[in-house]
């Protein structure tokens, strides 16, 4: 799938609410067994706060393998957060991960994530990648735009969603869950988007916003992190695309796009 060209921009009124990287690779025990001593000394003045977190297991299956004497799987999942908490790095046995709610472009994010990964490639040497992997959610809420008076269809792209575009149809809905999987080049593409309530605050009551969660993703065994650069850059331009190729004209200007250089 090769969507349409368009203007590189950063808007102005930014609809992403999260973005998240991960990278997967063959499980590494010592992870699981050890504290991260090493690497939360070389992350700790970007990732000052720490927290170890457990799997949990359900009461009901936990009940049935205690009966039957049966171990269970522990998977220790390592945090490692800034100080205002906007960025999350973490890793497990099997996979490395940034999340930030505070995105601004891919030049910035693509540094921190790679300086991350230098250093636990350097401590945990994983054999190759089995999973590569780049998430960005956008939210569209239409009092924030100050755009209230606008209906969906003069906002999401016919193609995305063409109920909202039923004038007897369109009236009565309230959610839309829509699923598509696109594939790509270099992977695949899971789109989830739709109609969904928000709450702004806590006295406020439910407004209906736009969901665009889209999922950049290959499973092909990838080594050398050079290669995983070259295909999260291409998930990048693909996710601009994407993003401008469900949304209208008027959406676009809501947003206030300016131009950057490629």
């Amino acid at each position: 799938m090769n969507f349409p060209e368009s203007e590189r921009v950063i808007y102005n009124r930014n609809p992403l609410i999260e973005v998240v990287c991960q990278l997967r690779f063959p499980p590494i025990l010592k992870i699981s067994h050890s504290e991260p001593v090493e690497f939360q000394d070389e992350v700790r003045l970007q990732y000052p706060l720490f927290e170890m977190k457990q799997s949990q297991v359900p009461p009901d299956f936990l009940k049935v393998a205690q009966q039957f004497g049966l171990s269970l799987p522990s998977e220790v999942t390592y945090s490692f957060k800034s100080e205002d908490q906007k960025w999350h790095l973490s890793i497990t046995k099997d996979f490395i991960a940034l999340t930030t709610s505070s995105y601004e472009r891919y030049e910035q994010f693509k540094q921190r994530f790679e300086d991350a990964v230098k250093i636990f490639e350097r401590i945990y040497k994983p054999s190759f990648y089995t999973r590569v992997g780049l998430r960005y959610q956008d939210l569209i809420i239409r009092s924030k735009l100050g755009i209230e008076d606008k209906q969906w269809s003069e906002l999401i792209a016919k193609h995305i969603a063409s109920e909202l575009y039923d004038p007897e149809l369109s009236p009565a809905i309230q959610t839309i869950v829509k699923n598509l999987v696109f594939k790509t080049e270099n992977g695949q593409i899971n789109l989830n988007h739709g109609l969904v309530k928000v709450k702004e605050s806590q006295d406020a009551i439910d407004e209906i916003a736009y969901l665009f969660d889209a999922d950049f993703y290959t499973e092909q065994k990838i080594e050398g992190d050079k290669n995983v650069w070259n295909i999260l850059s291409e998930f990048n331009q693909s996710a601009g695309k994407l993003f401008r190729w469900s949304i209208t004209d008027t959406l676009h200007r809501a947003l206030q796009p300016q131009s950057i250089s490629p």
